[in-house]
């Protein structure tokens, strides 16, 4: 019997997905639990497995094409099954989604005719599709050097190429020309996310508030958790001090729901991370309950998991309020857009050495940080921002209250 290949739904919000490779060819035998093909999201990009054991009898949607949830792709069947019933399906929109980046291939010489029997080299085949011997960061890493992978010997499991193994051979690479004027082409993440920031910045009123806060006890109690062998960041930190503020603020820990606001009561605390495949934003779920340790380790996983590009579904659902840090960069302040449905995003700037008043008559340097509230003024006003940022303020600067 024949079964069906679908568009997997991978997370409550998803209505469509991009195939972004196929990593089987049409007639080619596929066991239970293979990985078949890449499927790429506005959020993450994942593997699709073979639901059952066969032949790859049809690929109804190509690589590059965007489909609806639940929308048969291909079909695995016995080699003598009737599957004349399955046609092409259309895409959801007519403008289909750009492929990834390949290696651009090397051509051959004019003295040596190309049979049109003659095989596919392993980094990519006649379709576009690539073999499953590769990771997906390992060919986006090759693909952004031009490195063909043909030859490479992976160190991973079973000789599959691993993104180390691309960056062993970008290391021994000569330092590629500046490149010439063209076009930039975006992600299907990429795509999605300027779409949905452009609607929130265009259709959400923002209102902006700053406040200047003392960092002594952010540093000290960062310092303190080293001494105890504990990797504890000043974002950590913050995220629960920020979680403890969204207690008793409710209002800004809600969301924007059919017309009017619902407040949540769960506070789930999404990091913005700057991942290869775009803007993504991890939630820390419940992390008014959660120790700083606690926020600490699972901060660690979820940015790691960003950054390789492993997010799962399920680790960017249901975030309630969102922190955008950019004080590693050297940034003192600066404002975000708020990540709709939500109602507020704090921007968080770096931690710097400030002349600050002393006394009456006296001055001093201290270690001082700048944060941003970005709100809805539709259902946040300025005063209950600046009093959330006052409240913020104090816990941070209290070590009873941090701690």
């Amino acid at each position: 019997m024949a079964t069906e290949i679908v568009m997997p739904k991978l997370g409550l919000t998803m209505e469509s997905g991009a195939i972004s490779a196929w990593l089987v060819e049409e007639g080619q035998q596929v066991q239970k639990g293979q990985a078949l093909l890449e499927i790429a999201t506005d959020k993450v990009t994942m593997e699709v497995e073979a639901q059952a054991a066969g032949i790859l009898r049809k690929i109804l949607v190509p690589a590059g094409q965007e489909v609806p949830v639940s929308t048969t792709i291909g079909v695995i069947a016995a080699a003598d099954e009737d599957i004349s019933s399955y046609s092409a399906a259309a895409p959801s929109d007519p403008t289909p989604a750009a492929p990834p980046p390949s290696p651009t291939p090397t051509p051959a010489a004019p003295s040596a005719p190309t049979p049109t029997s003659q095989a596919p080299p392993p980094s990519a085949d006649s379709a576009g599709r690539r073999p499953h011997k590769t990771s997906p960061k390992a060919r986006k890493i090759a693909a952004e050097h031009g490195l063909e992978l043909a030859g490479v010997s992976g160190s991973g499991p079973g000789g599959r190429i691993v993104s180390a193994d691309v960056l062993a051979l970008v290391e021994q690479a000569p330092a590629p020309a500046l490149a010439a004027e063209g076009r930039i082409e975006l992600s299907r993440a990429e795509q999605v996310a300027a779409e949905r920031l452009t609607a929130s910045y265009q259709q959400i009123p923002h209102i902006h508030l700053s406040m200047d806060v003392s960092a002594v006890w952010l540093q000290q109690f960062r310092t303190g958790y080293q001494l105890e062998g504990k990797k504890i960041s000043v974002n950590d930190l913050i995220v629960k001090a920020t979680a403890r503020t969204l207690s008793e603020f409710p209002r800004v820990n809600s969301l924007a729901e059919d017309g009017h606001f619902r407040s949540v009561s769960q506070i789930n605390v999404g990091i913005a991370v700057a991942a290869e495949q775009g803007l993504v934003v991890p939630v820390i779920r419940a992390a008014a309950e959660k120790t700083v340790a606690d926020i600490a380790l699972e901060g660690t996983r979820l940015i790691d998991a960003a950054r390789r590009g492993q997010l799962r579904p399920d680790d960017m659902l249901d975030g309630t309020f969102t922190i955008s840090n950019l004080g590693m960069f050297g940034i003192s302040r600066f404002t975000a857009i708020i990540n709709p449905p939500q109602v507020a995003i704090l921007a968080v700037g770096a931690i710097e050495n400030r002349v600050v008043a002393a006394g009456a008559d006296a001055f001093a340097v201290r270690p001082q940080l700048t944060l941003t509230l970005a709100a809805d003024h539709r259902v946040v006003d300025g005063a209950l921002g600046a009093r959330f940022l006052a409240r913020l303020k104090e816990v941070l600067e209290t070590p009873g209250l941090l701690g």
